[in-house]
């Protein structure tokens, strides 16, 4: 099991290392993503938390708001079953996993690098609604994991479960 300090060791320090162990044939607990679809999936969502695309709604969306709940109550998250297939995959953008791989540290550099330069940047896109630094991190730190628990290469999620 992982054991972290803090959400920043565990990004910076431990993800790398963990999705080192993945191979690129390896299947998923659940869920219908690559091991290189899930890695262009974190490092993607990483990357638009440095972001402000456009303006928040006033008020904010239904689902902006069910976001700030989901946030709030630790982001928790749950696979739920939906009648997708491996064709509504999006194309790869990387040519193989270990290119991916080295993109997840890029994006983890880039969105520290960018919050300790703007402590007070409000990240803001039609999904998330508006958001900061504390709920951005709480997000990405749970979303990585939940992640890496699909592929096995962590042992518990939630932590302590």
């Amino acid at each position: 099991m992982t054991t972290t300090k803090s959400k920043k060791e565990f990004l910076l320090n431990e993800v790398i290392p963990l999705l080192q162990n993945l191979s690129p044939d390896q299947e998923p607990q659940f869920g219908l993503m690559t091991p290189q679809h899930m890695v262009e999936h974190l490092t993607w969502t990483l990357k638009n938390c440095v972001k402000r695309t456009g303006e928040p709604e006033d008020p904010p969306t239904k689902g902006q708001l069910g976001f700030k709940k989901f946030i709030a109550k630790g982001s928790v998250l749950e696979h739920r079953p939906n009648d997708k297939t491996k064709a509504d995959l999006p194309d790869l953008k990387y040519k193989n996993l270990e290119e991916a791989i080295e993109q997840i540290e890029v994006a983890v550099h880039r969105f520290y690098n960018h919050y300790d330069a703007n402590p007070d940047f409000k990240c803001y896109n039609r999904f998330f609604g508006e958001l900061g630094f504390k709920d951005l991190e709480l997000f990405s730190y749970m979303h990585y994991r939940y992640h890496l628990w699909q592929f096995g290469l962590i042992e518990n999620y939630p932590e302590g479960s």
